[in-house]
């Protein structure tokens, strides 16, 4: 007969198969709170920084949105690493010996990862888009003819969100040429048609006039002095203009969008017409 001793071990030890593992996985879920709280908490301390830094706003950007895309990445991979740490304890305090399941998991990945290329080649082409940098998450970049603003950011694949509202993804494999539109700084550029009638060298002048008007001191966004580049085609209806504006990253279509407004006020006051489609006949009379 087993002693009172003996079935009170027993029961200690039954209790303690099942109440270790609860134990842990709440461990698990306190961890994994703590690990995004930390990486959330250094990477914001490092924006704040680069915020009142002495680099100038064009590097600012370019340092934030860097900042940015390697927080969800490490957030990503810490809690992969933490998971796994934890399944493998949890695994090991009910008993379970998962050196097996190791050697079972490494095979079942060598078979996987026959059958799963393109998979691999996500992570891989993944791998060389963070080493280049050749985006960041807040990005507005053009893939494939889709463009619009990155949101997340991993060694699987990119997620944007375009200008209608919907999100793309596009697995890194298929990602061969990237247009960043926000990198280092943009440049606004304005094209302007005239009609033949109108006045090109006061049209010029009140273009040079605003350009120099919108990048004066007060303004955080424009980088340098506007370029105007005189006359760019001769077209059917229009003699066509053209002015370049460097502006900080991503802040080109705004500027672009003031300007054409400023320049719709300035032209009508002087009676400068914009050019449109039109259509000249001419009548022949016998003499």
């Amino acid at each position: 007969m087993p002693s009172r001793l003996h079935i009170a071990g027993d029961i200690f030890v039954d209790a303690a198969t099942v109440i270790i593992p609860v134990v842990l996985l709440f461990a698990w879920l306190l961890l994994d709170t703590v690990v995004k709280h930390v990486c959330r908490h250094a990477f914001k301390a490092a924006i704040s920084r680069v915020e009142s830094s002495s680099y100038d706003e064009a590097m600012k950007h370019s340092r934030k949105h860097r900042l940015l895309t390697i927080r969800q990445l490490s957030e990503q991979v810490s809690r992969g690493v933490l998971a796994l740490l934890m399944v493998s304890v949890i695994l090991g305090s009910m008993g379970i010996d998962i050196k097996p399941v190791i050697a079972g998991i490494g095979v079942v990945g060598l078979g996987f990862s026959l059958a799963a290329q393109n998979i691999i080649r996500d992570y891989i082409n993944g791998f060389i888009i963070l080493i280049e940098n050749q985006y960041n998450v807040g990005d507005c970049i053009e893939v494939n003819s889709l463009s619009g603003i990155v949101e997340l950011f991993t060694l699987r694949a990119t997620r944007l969100r375009n200008i209608e509202g919907n999100t793309v993804i596009i697995p890194s494999s298929l990602i061969q040429t990237v247009i960043n539109y926000t990198k280092d700084w943009s440049v606004a550029m304005i094209k302007v048609g005239i009609t033949y009638e109108s006045d090109y060298v006061k049209a010029r002048a009140i273009m040079e006039a605003l350009g120099k008007e919108m990048a004066g001191k007060e303004s955080k966004v424009i980088l340098d002095a506007p370029t105007f580049q005189g006359i760019t085609d001769f077209n059917t209806n229009s003699v066509d203009m053209r002015i370049l504006i460097k502006t900080l990253p991503g802040q080109q279509w705004d500027v672009a969008r003031e300007y054409r407004e400023r320049l719709k006020e300035r032209f009508d006051a002087e009676g400068i017409s914009f050019a449109y489609p039109q259509v000249v006949v001419h009548s022949y009379k016998d003499s």
